[in-house]
């Protein structure tokens, strides 16, 4: 996970953005099962804003 944290950092790589997405994508399918399905395609579109966000600014100075 470290090293994609760095590749989507550094080298804008947008493929392992994708990758660390798709890592998270089973866990957030089972929370967005909480959530009244109609708002389920806007909550998880903002969740994967959100996380791309904290994937660029991310501190992955200790990871260096």
């Amino acid at each position: 996970m470290a090293e994609l944290l760095v590749r989507a950092q550094q080298h804008h790589d947008q493929e392992a953005t994708l990758n660390i997405l798709e890592c998270f994508t089973p866990k957030i399918k089972a929370s967005l099962l909480q959530v009244p399905p109609d708002y389920r395609e806007d909550l998880k579109q903002e969740l994967y804003v959100k996380m791309i966000e904290v994937i660029q600014n991310f501190d992955i100075g200790e990871f260096k």
